[in-house]
């Protein structure tokens, strides 16, 4: 069997179990068995394994509900709908076992496992120094086996490390030091930004979109370390075709377990783009285009995302001037930030004009409805950002947000905790707020208002409840928008209302690995097993279609503003 990590939706997370093993984290660990070898002192390993499980399965049925030990059911048949389906609920893949064969150690055409992501154990040969706002270090250089035992470079990984990650790899990395690289065909490097080299003894697990022709990782992530896996034994893993009918996997000859192992929100990749479709009367261009490579997920799953969600996002959009970060070659291209709208913008997006403190006018980008979604998304947007006010009073705004970003080295209990300070702080002044994550690394409150209120009075007041939140605990609050305040502090931007500010719409995506979804939530589910992208396009809908109430059911309903009472009492 296999230890695992759950998160709350039921998926497994190598990531997540790394976490709760290195820190002693508080999270409900599970033994997913699926096979047994011994039984009372007997050898079961020359049985068959469907009777093996049959064994397996009437063992375990005496364990208590509660008990962390589970067995791992199958499926028989039905392998290619079984894959879509893992895939579509964003696991790592299935395993296929001939139903019929006795227990081998290692690997045979007996059991294969068929991934939704492309997933590569590396050697760790060295590392790079940070740049930037970075910590720990910059990137991991890593090298693979090749058929004749020698390790060649496969290329590097910088994206997939959490700040508490990167200083644990640096130093568990910085005592193996050596003069030289470890690899045969080592990179040409300038000396002056020359790599530290390592003994090859640690070995990465990284997800991927593929091999380029010169043997490196095409758009690496880092998942983590396997300290189970020796490092002479690591080799390239090429992808191989399965077909169904195969006698291995054939129908009738074949048990399909669920993958135990890594949540992966992947999916299978389409070999190439097709031609321009019509979606929901709006046309796509290159519907195949990979917009998250670590995902897989293209232009039109990303269409079909915002059909899913209409209903959810469009009450947050109508009427409000968008701002909108744009990727036309996907997230790890170029990315732009852009508010005006040119000659160019397809016809399915509103319009509407600000007037801008120089005199002139803008004209920004509105979305009214589903074909203008659709029509950002064939712009290659992947992030909305709207305005807290709307076209018909943009002088009043009718929300307010308080963005809670943490600064280097805060946990995210940390950031749990300042929302449920702000919360309690808008609460003694008599209003109440809303919660949503941003898709990144903090938490936005908000707070909606009758729109009687300008935006000078609405930025001054949100300044006053900040500077009352940080007054009273200044070690873990900073109000100062200068990153080089920020270590070990939460930031509390209240800048965000001001006019021409914006904020992440929910349900809007983010252009950040793994597609996640600035989600809204009710204030009793935030708990430190759910992070700020937790949630992602493939995800989300799910959690949507099992809700029996929106969390922001009265929001709009919400009738309160800001009042010299309130303004009194936070000046006292």
């Amino acid at each position: 069997g296999e230890v695992v990590a759950l998160l709350a939706d039921g998926r497994s997370d190598f990531a997540t179990l790394q976490q709760a093993l290195a820190e002693g984290a508080p999270l409900r660990l599970h033994y997913q068995v699926f096979d047994l070898l011994y039984l009372d002192g007997w050898d079961l390993t020359g049985s068959p394994l469907e009777a093996r499980k049959a064994l397996l399965r009437e063992l375990l049925e005496e364990l208590p509900p509660a008990s962390p030990i589970r067995y791992s059911d199958h499926v028989e048949g039905r392998g290619p709908g079984f894959l879509r389906q893992a895939c579509r609920f964003a696991l790592e893949g299935v395993v296929s076992k001939r139903r019929d064969r006795p227990y081998r150690p290692g690997r045979s055409r007996d059991w294969l496992k068929t991934k939704c992501l492309n997933r590569q154990e590396l050697v760790i040969v060295g590392f790079t120094e940070p740049a930037g706002s970075r910590t720990g270090l910059g990137a991991l250089l890593l090298g693979v086996h090749d058929e004749a035992g020698r390790l060649r470079y496969a290329g590097k990984v910088g994206t997939g490390f959490t700040a508490a990650a990167l200083w644990d790899l640096r130093r568990r990395l910085e005592p193996l030091e050596r003069p030289g690289p470890a690899v045969v065909d080592p990179p040409r490097v300038s000396r002056s930004r020359g790599p530290h080299w390592v003994e090859p003894e640690l070995v990465a697990e990284v997800e991927h979109t593929g091999w380029t022709r010169g043997g490196a990782l095409r758009h690496p992530t880092f998942r983590g370390l396997r300290e189970d896996k020796d490092p002479a034994a690591v080799v390239r893993e090429e992808a191989v075709r399965i077909g169904w009918e195969d006698e291995a996997v054939g129908e009738g000859k074949a048990k399909v377990e669920g993958e135990a192992t890594g949540g992966g929100s992947g999916t299978r990749r389409s070999a190439g783009s097709s031609g321009p479709i019509r979606f929901e009367g709006v046309r796509i261009t290159s519907p195949d285009r990979v917009l998250y490579p670590e995902a897989g997920l293209t232009k039109r799953e990303l269409a079909e995302y915002y059909r899913k969600v209409a209903d959810w996002i469009l009450p947050h959009l109508r009427g409000r001037p968008l701002s909108m970060v744009r990727c036309p070659d996907g997230r790890e291209g170029e990315c732009f930030y852009q508010k005006d709208v040119d000659r160019h913008f397809p016809d399915a997006l509103g319009r509407v004009e600000v007037g801008e403190a120089e005199g002139g006018v803008e004209t920004y980008a509105v979305a009214e409805d589903l074909p203008a979604l659709v029509a950002l998304v064939q712009m290659g947007v992947l992030e909305l950002h709207v305005w807290g006010s709307r076209r018909d009073r943009l002088e009043r705004p009718d929300r307010l947000v308080f963005d809670l970003d943490p600064g280097p080295g805060v946990p995210w209990v940390r950031v749990i905790e300042a929302a449920f300070v702000v919360r309690a702080t808008l609460g003694e002044l008599g209003l109440a707020s809303f919660l949503k994550t941003t898709g990144g690394k903090g938490l936005h409150v908000v707070v909606p208002l009758y729109r009687t209120a300008g935006w000078d009075e609405a930025k001054a007041f949100s300044r006053a409840v900040v500077e009352r939140v940080a007054g009273r605990e200044p070690r873990r609050y900073t109000t100062n928008p200068s990153k080089a305040k920020r270590a070990g502090k939460i930031y509390l931007d209240y800048l965000r209302n001001s006019r021409g500010a914006t904020a992440i719409a929910p349900y809007s995506t983010r252009a950040r690995a793994g597609a996640p979804v600035a989600t809204p939530l009710r204030w009793d589910e935030l708990s430190p097993a759910l992070r700020s992208d937790r949630y992602t396009v493939r995800s989300l809908p799910r959690r949507l279609a099992a809700l029996s109430e929106d969390p922001w059911a009265t929001l709009a309903t919400t009738r309160q503003r800001i009042t010299a009472a309130m303004r009194q009492q936070l000046e006292g």
